[in-house]
């Protein structure tokens, strides 16, 4: 992965800026305070720094940074931890970050298409971009950058993530079995009460659908009478012997039968009125029916009171409906069931727990075996390294800490430590200097070719403080890191300066009163100009120097 295109607008000082960048070394020069730092910046905000109002440049509404970086096939495994996040990317097309600064105090962050917190673009951009410089150390700091670069080195990549691989099981069986122990205690704490629901709910014997069929008992029996009274009232109406509704529609059909004699369509009306009659003589042998099954009887009204009082006690007991607390019941019941099983499953999940904590013992140990017998080496090949770039004489070392528990880097905490000459070794943060650090980071880099998957670096006054020597062997490396890296390198060296594919030149004018920073990709006649100023002048010597450095540019390669 490496950045293609750097896009600025309205950034500090820089108004309009659209640059397109190669891979390798791209050196950056310019006079002090041209505004280099500048897009150093931008970039720092593409991986998450924060920003306020003061990067807007004045008179601006917001200051826009947006970056391409190009994906390449050493990126499938990224693409994949991206999908995984949501964010799923076409390797053949360009990943465009952007942050977006308000003059407000609004802000926006932007990751391929979808807008993102700061936090998350952090988090997505991280080991993307290494930034070593006199202020920022992102990687060499960090333990886990100096492990993967140590494991690299020592040949124990593979075995380091078999440790990890190893660590999760035992991660996960501990836990599985925690879990389990966590039921079965809850189970034991609950079981006498479950118990007692088990049997108060099925000494019960509640039956699918009794609740509605006794509330309509008890609708009935307490009615009785009243309903019994009701009946024998329509029934006496429908077939009384005096002034019935049957004894009057049977009038009228003899009138009718008399009256389809004499007009035809009365025939269809008598029909009609012989239909209705034999309804109703149904309706009421249904009503003689039901009322003969109508029953006053106290006894069977208060037993199914009593039966309904027990529901609702149970159903508000144990806040459910009775549907739901059969249903839960039957769960409990399933449970108790289960418990005799607890004992076999707790002894088969500690087994499995014993059985991966042993592997992960073995391989962390061997882990650790081949680490220390690859420390001497390491230590030995940094001081050779670091030797050349003006950190001659320093001790450097590699430290392990036994852990209390293993982890999933292994039994041991993994740091490097460094030493001036006749002092005691101390954190690299502790001791070396950010120019120092810069150079140390070159130089394991060096040592870990492929071993780290950040690809891009910035290296901003790697050259601080050092003579032409130190910057001759600092160019020859950064010519090494060049082959499978894109490596900014921000230097007032000129001999750091030739060493890049390409070279920029960042430069502050002012126009009409205003302050604007711009940056040129240069040409080979301009590079030779850019590496003469860079030399003292325009002086014959300086220019020829100048093109000296630019024709020994392969050699600095080899």
């Amino acid at each position: 992965m490496f950045l293609s295109r750097l896009r600025i607008k309205d950034f500090a000082l820089v108004s309009r800026l659209d640059v397109e960048f190669p891979k390798g070394i791209i050196a950056l020069t310019g006079e002090t305070g041209a505004g280099k730092s500048t897009i150093l910046g931008s970039v720092q905000l593409l991986l998450g720094e924060r920003a306020d109002t003061s990067f807007v440049r004045s008179g601006a509404q917001k200051a826009v940074v947006e970056g391409a970086f190009e994906f390449e096939k050493s990126d499938e495994e990224r693409l994949a931890r991206l999908k995984a996040l949501g964010f799923e990317l076409d390797m053949s097309e360009p990943l465009i970050v952007r942050r977006e600064i308000g003059s407000n105090g609004r802000a926006a962050a932007f990751f391929g298409d979808q807008m993102v917190t700061i936090r998350r673009l952090a988090e997505l951009m991280a080991d993307t971009v290494d930034i070593h410089s006199q202020h920022a150390q992102q990687s060499l700091t960090r333990k886990e950058w100096q492990r993967t670069s140590f494991d690299h080195f020592a040949g124990t990549e593979d075995l380091a993530l078999k440790v990890a691989s190893l660590h999760h099981d035992f991660v996960s069986a501990r836990a599985e079995l925690e879990e389990c122990l966590a039921k079965e205690t809850e189970a034991r704490r609950r079981e006498d009460l479950w118990r007692f629901q088990i049997k108060e709910v099925r000494e019960a014997n509640i039956k699918p659908g009794e609740e509605e069929t006794l509330s309509e008992m008890e609708k009935s029996l307490s009615h009785a009478e009243e309903i019994s009274n009701l009946i024998s009232s329509l029934e006496e109406g429908l077939t009384g012997e005096e002034g019935s509704v049957s004894q009057n529609l049977r009038q009228l059909n003899r009138c009718l039968k008399q009256l389809s004699a004499l007009y035809g369509p009365a025939q269809a009306w008598e029909s009609e009125m012989t239909d209705t009659i034999a309804s109703l003589d149904d309706l009421a042998d249904e009503l003689g029916r039901a009322r003969d099954k109508v029953v006053v009887d106290p006894e069977e009204l208060a037993r199914v009171q009593e039966r309904i009082a027990l529901l609702e006690k149970l159903k508000k007991k144990y806040a459910r409906e009775l549907p739901e607390l059969l249903e839960e019941t039957a769960e409990i019941e399933r449970r108790m069931e289960g418990m005799g099983s607890f004992e076999e499953r707790r002894a088969a999940l500690e087994k499995q727990r014993d059985e991966a904590l042993a592997e992960l013992k073995k391989a962390a140990a061997e882990l650790t075996r081949k680490r220390k017998r690859a420390m001497k080496s390491f230590s030995e090949a940094v001081e050779k390294e670091i030797a050349p770039l003006g950190m001659g004489g320093m001790r450097f070392a590699v430290e392990l800490a036994e852990l209390d528990e293993i982890s999933a880097h292994g039994a041991e905490d993994l740091s490097f430590a460094i030493a001036n000459a006749g002092q005691p070794l101390m954190p690299l943060n502790k001791i070396a200097s950010g120019g120092e650090l810069s150079r140390l980071t070159l130089a394991l880099k060096c040592l870990s070719l492929g071993g780290n998957a950040v690809q891009i670096l910035f290296f901003d006054e790697i050259d601080a403080g050092i003579s032409a020597t130190v910057a001759g062997a600092i160019a020859k490396r950064l010519a090494l890191l060049g082959g499978d890296h894109q490596v900014f390198v921000i230097t007032h060296m000129p001999v750091i300066a030739a060493s890049g594919d390409t070279h920029y030149l960042v430069e502050k004018r002012v126009e009409n009163k205003e302050t604007f920073v711009t940056i040129k990709q240069l040409d080979t006649v301009e590079r030779k100009a850019e590496l003469a100023r860079m030399l003292g002048g325009k002086a014959e010597e300086a220019v020829s120097y100048a093109g000296k450095l630019l024709e020994s540019k392969g050699i600095l390669k080899n």
